[in-house]
């Protein structure tokens, strides 16, 4: 495959010249928009791309690798069946359920893959789970495909469960329902896809808060906060001025892969994050992981960051700067 490329890219390059190839490898390369797999996002080692999909909102990949499932988004992991992905599904779920008074009822945005929806299921007292996604392909994959299904432990296919497609912030803008939990797992805006930046907003929060029963709580996915700290801040600093009591915690993943990343509960009031308790059978959040998730290092005390609004670029700009310095 290596003779191969090099082949193609010396034609390319003595048809088009230099120029002509930069603009082939930026617009239509694996370094593109148009790439299914970006380079730097490959599993380790050999991996089988098995299905591309090309959707109204994205391109996606499935891909197997040495027996684990990879689903890709525009070039970049989406979720995978990973023993890393447990453990982030674990992480954003848990804490925000055991701070919330009641989980009786539960939303989670960008859950079409079906991990968190599983770890939200581990509760007795949930009596219904709406899972939203903008993308009935993933959620066909989180019902149907054997590997996925049997990671996810059919969770979207429990009469608990309700699958609604619909983008996050227009669902929430058409219902007056309330939940006592309210998860948010979505990627953080770029170029690419700018319009995500609405499903940060403190006019976003905004609505979270209104939505939420009292005594409920929030969880939101902040991305690898150890690669640019002050998108952490923004997202905190944002939630408070949507009203809520904004609690930093994040997964320390460091040792392994040199990331570490954030999330954010949000509440109506003031919490003890020393009184937080994990009710139920997990695999890695135990208690004194829970207490190593709850402790902000030093590193991201006193974060500058903006406030992300409908109307500015705050969290886009952060991205920009980061992609811009790797």
């Amino acid at each position: 495959m290596i003779i191969v490329g090099a082949v193609i890219a010396g034609a390319l390059l003595a048809v088009l010249g230099w120029k002509g190839y930069r603009y082939y490898w930026r617009s239509w390369g694996a370094g593109s928009p148009h790439a299914y797999v970006y380079r730097d996002e490959e599993p380790p080692g050999d991996y089988h791309i098995v299905r591309k999909i090309k959707t109204p909102t994205q391109r996606i990949a499935l891909v197997d690798h040495e027996g684990e499932t990879w689903v890709y988004s525009n070039g970049e992991v989406m979720f995978c069946t990973t023993e890393d992905e447990n453990e982030y599904a674990e992480t954003l779920v848990h804490v925000p359920m055991s701070a919330a008074k009641s989980r009786r009822s539960v939303l989670i945005i960008g859950g079409g893959g079906g991990v968190t929806t599983r770890e939200a299921l581990k509760y007795e007292e949930v009596e219904s789970i709406t899972t939203v996604d903008i993308d009935e392909a993933v959620f066909e994959f989180g019902k149907r495909l054997e590997g996925l299904v049997r990671f996810n432990r059919g969770a979207l296919l429990d009469p608990r469960v309700e699958t609604v497609v619909a983008d996050g912030r227009e669902y929430l803008e058409n219902n007056d329902r309330a939940w006592d939990v309210i998860l948010v797992d979505v990627p953080e805006p770029t170029d690419r896809c700018p319009t995500l930046s609405r499903l940060f907003s403190v006019e976003f929060y905004r609505l979270l808060r209104d939505r939420l029963t009292p005594g409920g709580a929030v969880g939101i996915a902040c991305s690898a906060s150890s690669w640019m700290p002050e998108y952490f801040g923004s997202i905190q600093a944002t939630m408070r001025s949507a009203g809520f009591v904004a609690t930093p915690f994040h997964l320390d993943y460091i040792v392994d892969s040199g990331e570490d990343w954030g999330f954010c509960l949000g509440t109506l009031g003031p919490i003890d994050p020393d009184g937080l308790k994990v009710g139920v059978p997990v695999d890695y959040l135990n208690p004194k992981r829970l207490r190593d998730v709850l402790h902000m290092p030093y590193y991201f005390s006193d974060l500058d960051g903006g406030i992300q609004t409908d109307a500015n670029e705050t969290l886009l700009e952060i991205v920009r700067k980061a992609r811009e310095e790797e």
